[in-house]
């Protein structure tokens, strides 16, 4: 992406990059820069039924949903998600409380969930990242629970780049996809992406 002179918002960065499937380090270091645009993410609690129910979804309900997912655009959403819940890379915002990390993350004009939100997530909160799913800028938040890693993503909704992620606000379960040994679950709710990823090992 070429440095521009006048101030750009996130909005028109995110544009620019829109015909890229995904974003290089470059990218995301000068995306990060990008103060002008607030996107709107506002907080949502109904996602925690989701985070919750990651080990305990039935065998039916997951065979229904992957067969939706599979060679889809959810399919390709759920490999990206889960190869970043992979990656052993450093968080952006290391070992840092949920507070700090929404002062953190409010500077690069995302709104994160309310600490009283978040408190049905298993684990401990281990840091954060700014990344990108399906080439739409995130935030991910990573906790560490007795069954291992949980990464969670928040993301602004784009319904192009997005499709196969379960509509809450219409009543549907979320779409969980399993990608590499990782259980990935997609949906939106009220213009906003939520996606939380378990199991499998660091590479």
């Amino acid at each position: 992406m070429n440095r521009r002179q006048k101030a750009v918002s996130l909005r028109q960065g995110v544009r620019d990059l829109a015909e890229q499937q995904t974003l290089s380090s470059d990218e995301l270091r000068k995306l990060r820069a990008l103060g002008d645009g607030k996107p709107a993410l506002p907080s949502r609690r109904r996602w925690l039924a989701v985070a919750a129910g990651l080990g305990a979804v039935s065998l039916g309900g997951f065979l229904g949903s992957a067969l939706i997912g599979r060679g889809s655009q959810a399919q390709a959403m759920a490999d990206e998600i889960a190869a970043n819940h992979l990656r052993a890379a450093p968080m952006d915002f290391d070992q840092a409380s949920l507070n700090e990390l929404r002062v953190a993350f409010a500077g690069l004009g995302f709104n994160l969930l309310d600490a009283a939100e978040v408190e049905g997530v298993p684990g401990e909160l281990a840091g954060g990242r700014f990344c990108s799913v399906a080439s739409v800028p995130a935030a991910m938040l990573r906790y560490r629970s007795e069954q291992g890693l949980i990464t969670v993503y928040q993301a602004r909704f784009d319904p192009e780049r997005h499709r196969g992620a379960a509509d809450m606000d219409r009543g549907q379960a979320g779409n969980v996809i399993y990608s590499g040994g990782v259980k990935v679950c997609l949906c939106h709710t009220q213009g906003v992406l939520l996606a939380t990823a378990s199991g499998g090992a660091l590479t």
